[in-house]
């Protein structure tokens, strides 16, 4: 029987088993290039210079910033041991004017945010100099635990005078601008922070993830691996993979909405494997399946194939909208009905459409989560017989995974979770934990500005 239209637009982002062992192989074959190659333009497997996990017996005050593609954090971390914090903590949203704009607004209005803090912890600085962690969510070339050259950022970023220059002189050239005395004494990527904080609450965790606006990952790997480490003798060092820079089209099943989301991005052909799974874009790929689905008489049929104004515009289908319609566990899907009218102005669905609807959301976040796991296993493997033994029946591994779309997104886990057993076995997959692992940027970077200032490495 011939297949409709809308079964084939749905059908391009099922997987297949080869399609997920091509990814993992895929993904692995980067991961191993990353380790050693000179190529200034591959900006994966980026050397933490943080040697080991927090013991849980880490205690002090410290200040700590984690910059994301959405948000800006700021907090007050008190480390109290035995694996507790106390965390003061602000967020500020990111405008687009300021993502577009100049290096010194974008720190200068970070200092303020700063001042601000402190002025709401009520700390009286004095003359005494106040340590900061900062997690910074984007490619940078570390040279040092406090140091690090911005690579490349993505995620609707534009900054004019921050590409190559060292984050540690951006930020405290905006704290010497509003007279704050504030040292950076550590620079950390978000997954890395994730990666060190949720290892102090749970020592089983290896491998730390982001799954937010855009995604990446950190794992430990053996020193000995990575040639491109220039710095002191070590037994083995966390890496920040920058995995959502990986992805070749002779792997990563791409559909032609993918293609379109790549083609009008900023850097067409950079994080083509965060374009198809991280919150940025899971709700754009629903809306460009919608539009030609609705040009082609697929489906809305009530509009005769003219999209409305509303659907129209790029990123106008949010991803928030996919986990509102998930939550709705209605047979009749009225979540579908409530985004629609509210959101976009269009009512007079039927039930079809509404199922519909429905069924293309809900392959697209089963996409993303498979392909997240697919990445998962690949590190897992890699770090298999080092940080990781998968063949050990009595060792866990757990997987800190921070951001909105594990933690929001309906069944995400879950999901994760069926495509880990179906592609490790239920044996090794059932020693696998998934788990979230909230503000692991500010908390990781007070946990390695603790040890930075003391002369150690985590």
């Amino acid at each position: 029987m011939t297949k409709s239209i809308f079964q084939e637009t749905v059908e391009q982002f099922v997987l297949s088993k080869d399609q997920v062992q091509k990814i993992i192989n895929g993904l692995t074959d980067e991961l191993v290039e990353g380790l050693s190659t000179k190529d200034p333009k591959n900006i994966t497997q980026q050397p933490s210079f943080i040697t080991r996990l927090p013991t849980g017996h880490e205690t002090g005050l410290y200040l700590a910033i984690d910059m994301g593609g959405t948000n800006l954090r700021t907090a007050a971390v008190h480390l109290l041991g035995d694996g507790q914090v106390g965390v003061t903590m602000q967020k500020h949203e990111i405008t687009h004017e300021l993502k577009t704009g100049t290096g010194q607004a974008m720190f200068d209005w970070i200092a303020d945010c700063t001042a601000g803090l402190l002025k709401t912890v009520a700390i009286d600085m004095g003359d005494a100099e106040l340590q900061m962690g900062v997690t910074f969510s984007f490619a940078i070339q570390q040279t040092a635990i406090n140091r690090g050259k911005v690579l490349a950022m993505g995620k609707g970023f534009d900054l004019s005078d921050v590409m190559g220059h060292d984050l540690k002189d951006l930020l405290e050239g905006g704290f010497a601008r509003k007279n704050l005395n504030v040292k950076v004494s550590a620079i950390i990527n978000d997954t890395v922070g994730t990666l060190v904080s949720h290892a102090y609450v749970s020592p089983s965790t290896k491998i730390g993830v982001i799954l937010a606006t855009g995604t990446n990952a950190a794992y430990i790997e053996r020193a000995s691996e990575v040639s491109k480490y220039n710095g002191p003798t070590c037994d083995q060092m966390i890496l920040n993979t920058e995995w959502d820079a990986m992805g070749k089209a002779e792997y990563l099943p791409q559909t032609k909405y993918d293609k379109e989301i790549d083609a009008v991005s900023l850097v067409p052909g950079f994080q083509e494997f965060e374009k198809m799974i991280s919150g940025l874009y899971m709700g754009e790929l629903v809306r460009l399946a919608l539009v030609d689905l609705i040009e082609r008489n697929a489906i809305l049929e009530f509009l005769g194939g003219k999209v409305p104004e509303s659907l129209s515009q790029r990123l106008a289908f949010k991803t928030l909208f996919m986990s509102t319609i998930e939550s709705d566990h209605s047979s009749d899907h009225a979540g579908v009905d409530k985004v629609f009218k509210t959101s976009f102005g269009i009512e007079g669905l039927t039930p079809e459409d509404r199922a519909r609807i429905f069924q293309l959301i809900h392959t697209i976040g089963k996409r993303s989560a498979t392909m997240t796991a697919a990445a998962c296993v690949a590190l897992l493997q890699k770090a298999n017989g080092s940080s990781v033994n998968l063949d050990d029946p009595n060792e866990i591994t757990t997987i800190g995974i921070d951001g909105s779309v594990f933690e929001k997104y309906p069944h995400f886990s879950h999901s994760m979770m069926e495509s880990l057993i179906e592609i490790m076995g239920q044996d090794r997959a059932s020693r696998i934990r998934l788990e979230l692992a909230r503000d692991g940027g500010c908390i990781g970077a007070a946990l390695v500005a603790m040890v930075s200032e003391s002369g150690g490495a985590v």
